[in-house]
């Protein structure tokens, strides 16, 4: 049976991103880095939005060419050769550019997919996606990225009352905290 992790970076006070869907005020660094690599590690699929997948298009398989910035690069190479499951209604194709995609029609379909073999399942967002998961009880995991920022608006990361527990606490140099949380 495979864990539904979810990866992502948060403000201070709780948004995933701005108004505009921006996330400018996270800070990457070297412990950054090794995280997503400790991912790479133990995720063999990534879970996405329809919005999310869309917006990374235009972004990750040209990334994967650019070895201006190298953990970038290693990063969108693992992105482009992993399965990816795109959670949407309406989608009814992928792009060619970017392989191993597949649609869900439903996040009940999120189930069968955790109930086969393999290494865990991420999600890197979107936060449509991240409350469906949350308040359907499907995420096992949390790893939450606290940077030292705060913004007067935009949208809560986690939007629904949880009961969790504390799993782990790290801190990076950046000021980022990493927080681990399970299920209660």
């Amino acid at each position: 049976m495979r864990n539904l992790v979810l990866y992502m970076q948060q403000t201070l006070n709780g948004f995933g991103t701005d108004p505009g869907d921006q996330m400018e005020w996270i800070q990457i660094s070297d412990e950054t880095w090794e995280f997503t690599y400790w991912v790479h590690q133990t995720c063999d699929a990534v879970v996405l939005g329809r919005k999310l997948y869309e917006d990374f298009l235009g972004f990750w398989p040209e990334a994967a060419k650019d070895e201006s910035d190298a953990d970038l690069a290693r990063h969108a190479r693992w992105f482009r050769d992993v399965q990816k499951y795109v959670v949407s209604s309406t989608l009814t194709e992928v792009d060619p550019v970017w392989p191993n995609t597949a649609i869900l029609g439903s996040v009940d379909e999120i189930k069968s997919l955790k109930q086969q073999d393999g290494k865990n399942l991420v999600i890197f967002g979107g936060i449509d996606v991240t409350n469906s998961f949350a308040k359907a009880g499907l995420i096992d995991d949390y790893y939450l990225h606290v940077n030292p920022s705060a913004i007067p608006e935009g949208r809560l990361l986690l939007d629904s009352k949880l009961d969790l527990t504390l799993a782990d606490v790290k801190t990076h140099k950046t000021g980022t905290i990493v927080v681990h949380y399970t299920r209660a």
